[in-house]
């Protein structure tokens, strides 16, 4: 016969209990265990099935609402009037969309479902405690209002600060973009370091809110438990008193007991998630309001007229100002005429109100007074879709979008056939450039076109217009870019195209308006006078003034000699050269990143962690993981100990009278103790890991930040598919440090669950070495589902974190360029867009949901599964090992509690999956070499730097058009000797703007080099160079800060009196000043800005002229200038460029007849060098241009 040793318990029944114990066969008590057993099962079975469906379903969903959610906030802000994105930061949006969708997401997916189960198993389980003994229930309930207030509290607390942690990065993110679209602007001025302090101040409020939130979630969490645990000292101290009095059994007490400890349990567990609630409901309040502002200027209302407008254009009377600067009023009681068919020219001033005009006759915005007509009827009246579908437009700044040149030219008419397209962009002058480039019409431009120069921009912008075969044309500035020779072309082009339709020309260059119908003389949003051409000079008034100062004295340069030769060496290239070396620059090039950051595709909770860099970022908030680590540790031994003293608490049903009432205080004082330590454990380790987390989520977007604003300029000119675009790493800053801020709790709740397997086992080991072995077996079982879903959610991860980036640039190219995306009518084409970039990889996602979700699954249910097991196999040791009652328990139990810690890395896994894959992403940006760094402190400096400039056998293509040789000056030089100015002049795309670059060092060239005062420019120290060069660019990069910060932007120590100065150099002061704020008065963000082109142009050229440089670049600097302002803008930039070496790029060229060199290319070559008397006598290529630029009229 088997020894068996009975336990006090192991043959009594405690529902019968009525004062003393009653006597029951172990056959009968063993055959309604086999029943529990079955019921385990079957709860098992149900709670795989239920967890299973709860995630898949909930996470498919809560994908799919985030993914409609982010549709309908992009489809808001598509239809929203300019004035709203003019006051909106477009930086801001675009990070919101992103950051605010994934806390919505977190906050209705899965963990929607924890939340439910939570108060499901709450409700049951106070239902069970009613029915058993419903005094006792309500003792034992007085914490769970107390609980409530507590999560109630939280998380008012959670969604303020939430809610304020988002604004602030949206605001850092805004900061992000807007330095990654103007790069150029940050690195020619050696502003990396300020863009780096710009975005560091605004991220620091986010650093603070969240640690705010962070030590409000640890203390409330903390006293949550300690009230959990408080309650259950009540009841055995008023259960012993029960059970003493005779009012309950020992069984009720039990399942009173175990049901509100279950209930509050689960109660409590609700706090875990009230955290995600919290965030999901300050940036749902956003993002909603966007989704519900209805705009100003419905495109979706109005008439839609059969056929097409005739073009006949009335103002009467229009006032206007922008509604961001209402103080200042830009149209002044306008009246003008435009009969169908006829072309009226707009000439004054920059800010004269000329663009306005333009953007009123688009409905961009509506006129504060007077009237405008369109074919004698209002304009409100007709639907603003209809209404662009009859205008085409040329803007003074050509904007194109990141894709084919195909594509851009057919934006403005979708059904455009390939014939079509290349019509269009032959009368553009524009197709013979394309079919030289590798892929023709099917070259990809980048964004915002940045492939292409700025002339061939230009041209690619009026095919759009011209393929489109408007009623009316607008054409602001639209051959500004262009050098003389493509303009004479394209000007013809035009005028052809103008036939029959209704013209709007503005234009600075009066060559290209002297045969328009009428020409309206405007200043300060007045017309001063209007006429033709003859009859306006005639009257030798201000347009007679104007065209005055724009005549270049061709025949005066042609009598002049030659003797001021200053003997430039040129040795012309006589061949073309057919070897192409490689070049080693690439985008997407890995091989010098650190080996610590490289990522590791094994897979594992430590595995793949890049723990050294990991501990070295946590260095400098070594407390805060310290006193995390301290409260996982404590942590991780509560909940053995818990079911330790569950176990033996339990022996207590055993005594009668006194003892069991003595018992039941000792046994609650443990547990209100338990509860006092729990507080003080969940506050540190939920406080100090979510306070360290905060801090190094702050730390590497810092660095992520540094090391990006770093990168050579070849770096940002990848297209969307690249993952270097604006958006693209806009939207990294934004998920990968999120992701990561989990890392920290994560790997605080791993430390917690091993310390509780360890102290489990030990306290079950202790209690039954044969129990514990056997269910030690099922130990890797319980990790299986965790790792299951860790391993498919990385993929899931990645695949979404990629079309999250995707959609990002689509959204941060379509709001930059609002303006055209409206002219166009391309509101619809993006919204589009944007979705196929979301859902592109949905279904994939789905069923990966679907596969991880069965890991998810298994943990829920195998702890069901590991106490049916427990019981099955402590009964068998029981009834035939002797094995005592107690003893199996408290095995048991110290088992179960540590198999419900291991099921819970279900909810940690994928979370801690991608951390630990953002983590790795974060160290490839930040471990990524600059290959030209600025900050590099190697290299020449505090040498005297003269500006002598030498380029040398230059042959050069750009990194991401390595088949495109863009400069091939082999054998051949260009030298400037110091203080000496060099103008550059030829068709667009031909390399001018090219040199400007390499002499910056945007770019290294791939042969030949770069001399500066007989030192490469290579072997300088970078930063200290640039700080000796001053440049205006041919499209002015302005930044949304006061202008006095933008004139300063070239020299942080420039004083108010130097600003003021070089503002009045560049004739903008007066301007400024007229404005109510003065020089504190914001410019405005990109695509949104209210200044005028010239206006732009002239804060820019202050910007240069303030820094007093050794060398002066001048792509283009007075493009965007009417005739008056040229002339004394010309004046200024030709005082300063005395004694200093300046590098000048013109199509103008009367900008630059009194230079020392001229050098005109062709195609990347020289073709000819000289000064203007030279060039001019030689009759070649320079005087070509000159006849056709010949401004006298």
């Amino acid at each position: 016969m088997t020894n068996f040793k009975q336990s006090e318990y192991s043959n009594y029944d405690f529902e019968s209990y009525k004062g003393s114990f009653e006597y029951r066969p172990i056959d009968a008590i063993f055959h309604d265990i086999y029943k529990y057993v079955i019921f385990l099962g079957i709860i098992g079975v149900v709670s795989f099935i239920s967890s299973y469906l709860f995630y898949t379903l909930l996470g498919i969903s809560s994908a799919r609402q985030t993914t409609k959610i982010r549709s309908l906030v992009f489809n808001s802000l598509m239809r929203q009037e300019i004035a709203w994105h003019e006051k909106t930061n477009s930086g801001e949006l675009s990070s919101r969309i992103i950051s605010d969708s994934l806390l919505i997401e977190e906050g209705i997916g899965p963990k929607l479902g924890i939340l439910l189960f939570n108060i499901c198993t709450f409700v049951v389980c106070f239902i069970i405690a009613f029915i058993n003994g419903w005094k006792l229930t309500l003792y034992l309930s007085v914490v769970v209002p107390v609980i409530i207030v507590i999560i109630a509290v939280l998380g008012i607390i959670i969604a303020k600060y939430a809610k304020k942690n988002q604004e602030a990065h949206a605001v850092a993110s805004g900061i992000a973009q807007e330095a990654f679209s103007q790069i150029r602007a940050v690195v020619s001025f050696g502003n990396e370091q300020r863009e780096f302090d710009r975005y560091v101040n605004k991220l620091k409020p986010t650093r603070k809110y969240g640690i705010i939130n962070a030590g409000t979630f640890g203390i409330c969490l903390g006293l949550i438990f300690a009230f959990v645990f408080s309650s259950y000292g009540i009841a055995f101290v008023k259960g012993s008193q029960y059970i003493n009095d005779g009012s309950m059994t020992g069984g009720r007490v039990l399942k009173v007991f175990m049901g509100v400890v279950m209930g509050i349990l689960s109660f409590s567990g609700c706090s875990n998630v009230m955290n995600c609630f919290g965030e999901a409901t300050g940036a749902a309040a956003k993002l909603f309001h966007i989704i519900e502002r209805k705009p100003v200027i419905d495109c979706e209302v109005g008439e839609c007229p059969k056929g097409q407008l005739h073009g006949d254009i009335e103002f009467r009377n229009v006032h206007f100002t922008y509604p961001a600067r209402p103080d200042i009023e830009i149209l002044k009681g306008i009246s003008f005429k435009c009969q169908p068919g006829q072309t009226v020219a707009l000439v004054g001033a920059s800010g004269s109100g000329k663009s306005t005009i333009v953007q009123l006759l688009e409905r961009y915005y509506c006129k504060d007074e007077g009237d405008i007509f369109i074919d004698g009827q209002p304009i409100e009246d007709y639907n603003i879709h209809w209404l662009r579908t009859q205008i085409g437009i040329v803007s003074q700044e050509p904007n194109l979008f990141d894709t084919t040149i195909s594509e851009n030219i057919a934006m403005s008419c979708p059904d455009a056939t390939q014939e079509q397209i290349e019509t269009a962009a032959k009368l553009a002058y524009a197709h013979d450039f394309i079919t030289k480039l590798p892929n023709g019409y099917q070259t990809s431009i980048g964004e915002r076109g940045l492939q292409l120069s700025g002339g061939q921009k230009q041209r690619i912008c009026i095919a759009r217009a011209l393929i489109k075969n408007p009623k009316i044309l607008l054409l602001d500035e639209a051959t500004s870019a262009l050098d003389n020779k493509s303009e004479k072309i394209v000007q013809e082009a035009l005028k052809s195209a103008s036939t029959g339709r209704s013209t709007i020309v503005i234009a600075h260059r009066l060559t290209t308006i002297k045969d328009s119908d009428c020409i309206i003389v405007m200043d300060k949003g007045i017309i001063v006078e209007s006429g033709t051409h003859d009859k306006l000079i005639a009257k030798e008034k201000v347009y007679y003034g104007l065209v005055k100062n724009q005549r270049i004295n061709v025949e005066e340069s042609e009598d002049s000699d030659s003797g001021d030769n200053l003997h430039t060496i040129v040795e012309m290239d006589k061949r073309e050269i057919e070897d192409r070396e490689d070049s080693d620059l690439s985008l997407t090039s890995n091989s010098s990143r650190k080996t610590d950051s490289k990522p590791v595709s094994k897979s594992g909770i430590f595995i793949g962690m890049n723990w050294k860099r990991y501990l070295e970022y946590n260095k400098p908030i070594w407390w805060a993981n310290l006193l995390g680590c301290i409260g996982s540790i404590v942590n991780g031994v509560v909940q053995p100990a818990f079911a330790f003293i569950l176990a033996s608490a339990l022996n207590m049903f055993n005594e009668q009278g006194d003892k069991l009432i003595q018992d039941g205080k000792f046994w609650g004082l443990m547990f209100v103790f338990l509860g006092i330590v729990n507080f003080l454990s969940f506050s540190s380790q939920i406080g100090g890991f979510s306070v360290a987390s905060c801090c190094l989520s702050f730390t590497l977007r810092k660095e992520m930040f540094n090391s990006m604003i770093r990168q050579e300029i070849g770096f940002f000119d990848g297209n969307m598919d690249d993952l270097t675009s604006t958006g693209v790493l806009t939207a990294k800053l934004s998920t990968e440090a999120s992701l990561v801020q989990g890392l920290n709790t994560n790997v605080g709740c791993i430390l917690e669950i091993i310390v509780t397997i360890g102290a489990g086992f030990i306290i079950a080991f202790c209690n039954s070495w044969k129990l514990t072995l056997i269910l030690l077996i099922i130990t890797p079982f319980l990790f299986a589902g965790a790792f299951i879903e860790m391993e498919i959610d990385k993929d899931k991860t990645m695949e979404r974190r990629r079309a999250l980036e995707k959609s990002s640039q689509v959204a941060v190219e379509a709001i930059n360029n609002i303006k055209t995306v409206y002219a166009l009518n391309l509101e619809n084409h993006f919204c589009k867009l944007y979705h196929e970039k979301l859902t592109e990889p949905e279904k994939r996602l789905e069923r990966k949901q679907c596969l991880s979700s069965i890991g998810v699954g298994f943990s829920y249910s195998i702890y069901n599964f590991a106490y049916l097991i427990g019981i099955l196999a402590g009964s068998f040791l029981i009834k035939n090992d002797g094995l005592e009652f107690k003893s199996m328990f408290r095995a048991l139990m110290a088992i179960v509690f540590t198999a419900m810690s291991i099921g819970r890395t279900s909810s940690i896994a994928p979370d801690y999956g991608k951390a630990v894959d953002a983590f790795n992403h974060v160290l490839e940006i930040i471990d990524r070499p600059s290959k030209i760094n600025a900050s590099d402190p190697k290299g020449v400096k505090n040498v005297p730097f003269n500006g002598k400039i030498s380029f040398n056998n230059l042959r050069f293509h750009y990194p991401s058009r390595p088949n495109s040789t863009v400069l091939r000056f082999r054998d051949n030089k260009i030298e400037i000797p110091e203080g000496k100015k060099l103008a550059l002049v030829g068709g667009s795309g031909c390399g001018k703007s090219t040199l400007i670059g390499l002499l910056l060092r945007w770019y290294d060239t791939q042969h030949g080099e770069v001399v500066v005062d007989d030192r490469r420019n290579t072997d300088y120290n970078l930063k200290w160079f640039r700080e000796r060069i001053g440049i205006v660019s041919q499209e002015p990069s302005l930044f949304n800060i006061s202008i006095k910060d933008n004139i300063r932007y070239s020299k942080e120590d420039a004083t108010d009196e130097e600003i003021y100065e070089a503002a009045r150099k560049a004739n903008i002061h007066d301007f400024i000043m007229s404005l109510p704020e003065g020089y504190d008065t914001f410019v405005g963000g990109i695509g949104t800005s209210q200044m005028s082109g010239g206006q732009k142009q002239r804060i820019a050229i202050a910007r240069a002229i303030v820094r007093n440089p050794q060398i002066l670049l001048l792509d283009e600097a007075t493009s965007a200038l009417d005739a008056e302002s040229e002339l004394i803008v010309q004046q200024a930039l030709e005082e300063a460029s005395q004694s200093r070496t300046t590098i000048t790029i013109a199509h103008r060229l009367s900008t630059i007849k009194n230079v020392d060199i001229i050098v005109v290319m062709r195609e990347g070559k020289i073709i000819e060098m000289g000064n203007h008397e030279e060039l001019m006598n030689k009759k070649g290529e320079y005087y070509e241009m000159v006849l056709a630029g010949d401004a006298g009229v």
